[in-house]
């Protein structure tokens, strides 16, 4: 598995998912700018691995900025620093290969890999413009985003990974050579994981209660603040589709993303009904088995913490 991620609190769940599942072995994980700073992404990888006790896995520093544009964070949900502002400090020193071109060497190293995108997908794009037969090498890609239904995050239309480089989103879609599965926002808010289900997780292990709990403190407040009924955890939802697929229930259709200047700008529209003409270039999740999903969250947060 390559990991592309933009190490907030809902990546750093979902990047020890995947260390705690026997059957996988990371090759690499990619970083980038999104729900904080590239800086705080790279050192928050290091953290996380460095919680779990991995040995090398290399981490390698990928875009910047978006393609286009620059766009917000998120460090007012995954805190200043990326993980709830807990006081982790644990970073790894990283490789000097870019991280495009790394998701390119590791594909064609590792080919039949499985590439999980928690973040924007800038990365991909790239590493699409630079090797278009990137798909003939990887198995499945597993994505972290889009909001098919409208029921944006960051703006009335749009789901956060999209709307912060939407031009990226829609290369990777219209490349069409990746066979790609889509973990939307909309599949998050209506599999919310209730709030004492929330807290038996967290207390199933060492990690949950040394590493996540305090990593997530803080989000947990504001989502009490605000009357929501549990935690959502996008990430989490989307790894644990890329680790058990039969978690997931698809729908293949045509997709393409919104990359005016309008209301509507990373809007994720899909095309079920084939209005567009266009043949399906997307596998969009419509139902998930929660329980399957808890359960593989509680394997990660029972693991112990090196820490």
């Amino acid at each position: 598995m390559i990991i592309d991620t933009d190490a907030g609190v809902d990546d750093a769940l979902a990047i020890l998912m995947a260390l705690a599942d026997p059957t996988v072995k990371i090759v690499g994980i990619t970083t980038l700018n999104g729900n904080v700073s590239l800086a705080n992404v790279e050192r928050n990888v290091g953290t996380i691995l460095n919680a779990y006790g991995a040995g090398h896995i290399p981490i390698y520093r990928g875009a910047g900025r978006p393609l286009l544009v620059d766009a917000p964070d998120a460090s007012n949900v995954h805190g200043t620093d990326g993980l709830g502002d807990a006081g982790f400090r644990s970073p790894r020193p990283l490789e000097s290969t870019h991280g495009a071109q790394a998701i390119i060497d590791l594909a064609k190293a590792n080919p039949g890999c499985t590439l999980v995108t928690l973040g924007p997908l800038t990365n991909l794009a790239i590493a699409l413009s630079l090797e278009p037969d990137l798909g003939t090498y990887i198995s499945h890609t597993y994505v972290m985003g889009g909001a098919p239904k409208a029921s944006g995050n960051i703006t009335a239309t749009a789901e956060f990974n999209i709307y912060v480089d939407p031009e990226a989103a829609e290369l990777v879609l219209q490349r069409g050579n990746l066979q790609s599965t889509w973990i939307t926002w909309e599949n998050a808010i209506d599999h919310v994981i209730l709030w004492d289900r929330w807290e038996a997780l967290l207390d199933a292990g060492d990690m949950g209660k040394r590493f996540v709990r305090p990593m997530c403190t803080n989000l947990m407040n504001w989502g009490k603040e605000r009357n929501r009924i549990g935690m959502i955890m996008a990430d989490p939802k989307a790894m644990a589709v890329a680790l058990d697929p039969s978690c997931a229930t698809v729908q293949h259709v045509y997709m393409s993303v919104d990359c005016g200047t309008g209301v509507g700008r990373g809007m994720t529209a899909v095309d079920p009904r084939g209005f567009a003409g266009k043949p399906a270039n997307a596998y969009v999740t419509t139902q998930l088995d929660l329980d399957r999903v808890i359960a593989l969250i509680t394997t990660a947060t029972a693991l112990p913490c090196a820490f």
